[in-house]
């Protein structure tokens, strides 16, 4: 009996994380509408402008993106594709593998980020509870 309690619990514990998964998602897309941006918009900004290359700038391979982004290669694509259209990031083949593509966030990209950033972080204040 206190295994399908414990089974329970963690079941409930799961559910409540993807909840408040959920929710700050949510918070997260209607704070950066005015921008022009989503929230998986937001994170693969962030991860590029906390990228680096030897010459200074951010860029990544799109599975190394994927992997940070918790998105599918294709998922990754098409967002990839639409941020590049708006000007934010730059496609480039890969100087050690040309079958590679590497992902950079652009100096648009960086001031669309840095503009969205206040906001980004006032959501995951007030969503994410802290000990």
């Amino acid at each position: 009996m206190t295994g399908d309690k414990d089974e329970r619990a963690l079941v409930a514990e799961w559910r409540e994380i993807l909840a408040v998964h959920a929710r700050t998602t949510g918070e997260i897309d209607r704070e950066l509408h005015p921008y022009g941006l989503r929230a998986s918009d937001f994170e693969v900004l962030d991860v590029l402008v906390g990228g680096g290359t030897q010459d200074g700038g951010s860029a990544f391979r799109v599975q190394e993106l994927a992997d940070r982004v918790h998105l599918s290669q294709s998922a990754l694509s098409r967002l990839v594709s639409r941020l590049e259209k708006d000007g934010l990031v730059g496609r480039d083949t890969c100087s050690e593998d040309r079958r590679g593509v590497r992902v950079a966030i652009t100096a648009a990209g960086r001031e669309r980020y840095e503009e969205a950033r206040p906001g980004h972080l006032a959501v995951l204040e007030r969503m994410l509870p802290r000990g």
